[in-house]
Parts: structure tokens; C-alpha cells; sequence
């Protein structure tokens, strides 16, 4: 017997009728449809071209940057090389005058003092040689914004930039080149030989950077560029330990750890790194010394 017969004047139809049996299994309410996720934005969708004017030779220009708030990071290298979804926003944080040559990172592209625009204009304006670029490219290559930041490092040197600011150009172009790296081939002779060539000027650019971090703790007053004490201690730390200079390694993390001044997070990540260190450093001291 159909317990809710009737009912089909309400234009409702019930077969049976059991209230111990979980209401899901025929009146359960259709599952709401998935969202799709959102859709990656793609490099160029991650940038726009802004108009500069150029406090050297006064002429207007547009350079790409990225758009604000849009790059979503999704971690970091060992040295604090930041990962962002679709783009390396690294590429984009050097204006370049296409007419002058000058050139610097976002941050300190202007202002400029008289004395430093005469310079640049006698010591880089003077010699530069504008270069065409294909009108219809949206994104900079890696190899045009390592040539950018060369650039910014010759203004930086001619403009006598801070320690601090050239060496982190020397540092983003290691960067750079750190990831242009992985992406050239080595099939041919010529090939390995141009990919060995941009690895001994990519660690020669990053020794640059860890020497000028090095001497900027003593010469400067934090921040660094940007960056406070402790975020650049741990840096060195990391960096150290790249070129296998363990001490410096040891002591720069070994600082971090008893200064009270250190977040809680990050003294536990420069115990991890202690750990690491001192295995390394081990490691490193029972391996038998070559001949001399």
C-alpha cells in the first residue's frame, strides 16, 4: 500500500514510504556542479606596458611590468628566488630608456641627481646603440631581460648605486640565468659549449652578489635593498653553502638562532638548515684532500 497515494494532485510522487531508510538514496538533493578552477593567466595576460619618462634624456617610452596583485607566488628557491604561476616575474623588474640606454630597477629607476645624469649621459647615453624589437612580442625572453639587467648594472656602476642595489642585480641575473640553464640544450658540441659558458657567468654573477651582500652587513645600515638583516643573513646563509663555505655558513645561521630579534619561523628553518650544515661540513672535512 502506497502510504502517500493522494499526494500526485500536488504533483508530487512518492512509491513508498519507510522513515528508517536515510532520505539521501531517493530525495537526496542534486549535487551542486564543480566550479571549474580558475584558468592559469598566461604570461603576457600577467603584464601591461607602462609609460616611463626618462630622467635622463626626458623622452617617453613604455616598458612591461607586471600587472599589481596579479602573479600568484607559489614558493621559493633555497636563496629566496621567488616562484610565481605562469611568469617569471624577475624578467620584468628593469625599466630600460630605449632611447638613452639608462636603465635600473623599478625601485630606484628615478630619482636621479644632476651630477648622476651627467654621467650617465656622458658614460652610457653618449655610446648606446638602440636595438629593434619585434613590435608584436608581449614578453621579454630570458635573454633580453638578462641584457636588461646589464644594463642596469652599468648605470648602476656609472650612477655609484649603493653596494646593496647592484649587488642584487648581480643576484637577479644569476637568477636568470639559473633558469635559462635548465632550459638550453646540450645535443650538439656548440650547444654544450654556449650552455657551459653561461654557467661560469652565471657563478661568476653569483659570487658577485654574495661577495656585495657580504661587505653591504659592514658598510650599510638595513635595509638592504629592500630586505631587513635577518632576511639577508638568511640568504647569505644559503648562499654560502652553495660555495660550499660552510663556516661563514654555520655562523651566519648560528646568529639567527640566538638573536632575539629572530621570528620564531624562521629560527626553525635556520635549525633545519644548522642540521644541514653540519652534515654537510662533516661530509665535506672526511673526503680525502687531493695531492698537491
Amino acid at each position: 500500500m502506497n502510504l502517500l497515494a493522494g499526494l500526485e494532485k500536488f504533483g508530487i510522487k512518492a512509491d513508498e514510504v519507510d522513515i528508517t531508510k536515510d532520505a539521501e538514496k531517493k530525495n537526496a538533493k542534486k549535487a551542486a556542479p564543480k566550479k571549474a578552477a580558475p584558468k592559469a593567466m598566461t604570461e603576457d595576460e600577467l603584464l601591461l606596458a607602462k609609460e616611463y619618462t626618462c630622467p635622463v634624456c626626458d623622452k617617453k617610452f613604455k616598458a612591461l611590468m607586471v600587472k599589481t596583485g596579479k602573479a600568484k607566488k607559489i614558493g621559493q628557491e633555497f636563496d629566496l628566488r621567488p616562484r610565481h604561476e605562469g611568469i617569471d616575474t624577475i624578467k620584468y623588474d628593469v625599466i630600460v630608456c630605449p632611447d638613452c640606454g639608462y636603465a635600473a630597477m623599478t625601485k630606484t629607476f628615478e630619482p636621479l641627481s644632476n651630477t648622476q645624469i651627467k654621467w650617465i649621459r656622458e658614460q652610457v647615453g653618449e655610446n648606446f646603440k638602440p636595438q629593434p624589437r619585434a613590435v608584436d612580442r608581449s614578453t621579454y625572453t630570458y635573454d633580453e631581460a638578462i641584457d636588461r639587467y646589464k644594463l642596469a648594472l652599468v648605470s648602476a656602476m656609472v650612477k655609484r648605486a649603493k653596494l646593496s642595489e647592484k649587488a642584487y642585480i648581480c643576484l637577479k641575473i644569476s637568477w636568470l640565468q639559473r633558469t635559462l640553464l635548465k632550459e638550453m640544450p646540450e645535443t650538439t658540441p656548440e650547444e654544450l659549449e654556449a650552455k657551459n659558458a653561461m654557467k661560469t657567468e652565471m657563478l661568476q654573477f653569483y659570487q658577485q652578489a654574495y661577495d656585495g651582500f657580504t661587505q653591504c652587513m659592514s658598510k650599510e645600515t638595513p635595509p638592504f635593498y629592500g630586505m631587513d638583516s635577518n632576511t639577508l643573513e638568511f640568504m647569505l646563509a644559503n648562499m654560502a653553502i652553495y660555495f660550499k663555505d660552510y663556516d661563514t655558513a654555520l655562523k651566519l645561521v648560528s646568529r639567527l638562532i640566538t638573536s632575539p630579534n629572530t621570528a620564531g619561523r624562521v629560527k626553525d628553518k635556520c635549525l633545519q638548515l644548522k642540521e644541514q650544515i653540519t652534515a654537510a661540513k662533516k661530509k665535506a672535512d672526511a673526503a680525502p684532500k687531493p695531492q698537491a
